[in-house]
């Protein structure tokens, strides 16, 4: 499983605008919120979750505790996840997402040691919403 080119090249985009990536971390948490009733999806989307915070609060310059590599993976499963007209177009009762699913997962499990030092930082500091980490302010 990889992301998909189109993913990753706007992907690049957006980290080299982090305004335009915190609008499109918005909309994808308006997504995931409205997904988040498929039970099948549950673990999937909370993870989705803490990519979306992840990416929030580097966009806000809260959090740089992760490689460039491993934020355009995140940012290109992102970008896969809003495309409504993917491999299996969202619109398809039932199996509209798991091909999401199957990207998200992917990204998870590769950027998995980022993303749960991430997690560790956030409850660290209390920082869900990208607010200042727990030494004062972000580093580099």
């Amino acid at each position: 499983m990889r992301i998909p080119r189109f993913a990753l090249n706007r992907a690049r985009r957006l980290i080299a605008s982090p305004r335009e990536l915190l609008r499109v971390v918005e909309k994808a948490s308006r997504k995931q919120a409205a997904v988040g009733a498929a039970p099948r999806l549950t673990a999937v989307l909370q993870e989705l979750k803490a990519m979306l915070d992840l990416l929030k609060a580097w966009a806000n310059g809260a959090y740089t505790g992760i490689s460039k590599a491993n934020l355009l993976l995140i940012a290109g499963a992102v970008v896969y996840f809003l495309t409504p007209t993917d491999v299996l177009p969202d619109f398809i009762l039932g199996a509209g997402y798991v091909d999401d699913a199957m990207v998200i997962t992917w990204a998870i499990s590769t950027v998995r040691e980022e993303l749960e030092k991430f997690k560790s930082w956030r409850a660290a500091g209390d920082n869900p919403d990208g607010a200042s980490p727990p030494n004062g302010g972000p580093s580099g």
